[in-house]
């Protein structure tokens, strides 16, 4: 993802993408994109390592989908800051229309389905969102809230650290979007994991790093 720039000069600053707790429908395998709800009880302890790992984390900006899953997550793990992170619809999960809360047994019969397994791209689930609703709205706030103010900030010592909690298909869409060469499905990431992408910015515009975690 380039931003027109033709100074000379180097930025950087760290993503960390946080995937939400294990709620009971992903527990269940059922798809799970804008029905709203929460986590499972014992999720504090399953986000308890990565609370730990994030603690000593100063976040330069802290956003999060507006849904409770996400939420409960950033209470969690960084309950000190939530005050201060920005909610924000466009990280919502893509939207499965009639096929929210059902599993692949019960959606493998029909064929509308098993063409959407074959092209997402191009095939809509009923009365959900297309796949390029769902990119557009990514890649807004990639360029609005991560990288369009970069350039104007000053060059410093310290990398900027901005922790995003999201869900696992906005993840995957938005590192495919940030590091040349992989695409939706290379990135895997579980319920309640971080991943932090390393972006530098250079005469050919941005470019990302995955880096581990912690």
């Amino acid at each position: 993802m380039v931003i027109p720039n033709k100074k000379n000069i180097m930025h950087s600053r760290d993503l960390i993408f946080i995937r939400h707790g294990t709620t009971l429908w992903n527990q269940e395998k059922r798809y799970l994109g804008h029905t709203d709800i929460g986590l499972l009880p014992e999720a504090k302890q399953e986000l308890a390592p990565l609370r730990e790992q994030l603690q000593s984390l100063c976040w330069s900006k802290l956003y999060s989908s507006d849904l409770l899953r996400c939420q409960q997550t950033l209470a969690s793990i960084a309950p000190l800051q939530r005050e201060q992170a920005h909610l924000d619809a466009r990280l919502r999960e893509i939207d499965f229309g009639e096929w929210e809360g059902k599993t692949y047994d019960q959606l493998q019969h029909i064929q509308q389905y098993r063409d959407w397994i074959d092209d997402p791209q191009n095939v809509t689930p009923p009365k959900g969102e297309s796949w390029q609703a769902f990119t557009a709205r990514i890649d807004s706030f990639l360029n609005t809230c991560l990288l369009h103010d970069a350039l104007s900030e000053p060059v410093t010592v310290d990398v900027p650290q901005m922790g995003i909690v999201t869900h696992g298909g906005v993840i995957r869409y938005a590192i495919s979007r940030l590091i040349p060469d992989l695409n939706f499905w290379d990135t895997q990431v579980i319920p309640g994991q971080a991943i932090k992408v390393r972006l530098d910015y250079g005469a050919s515009g941005w470019v990302g790093s995955q880096v581990a975690f912690p």
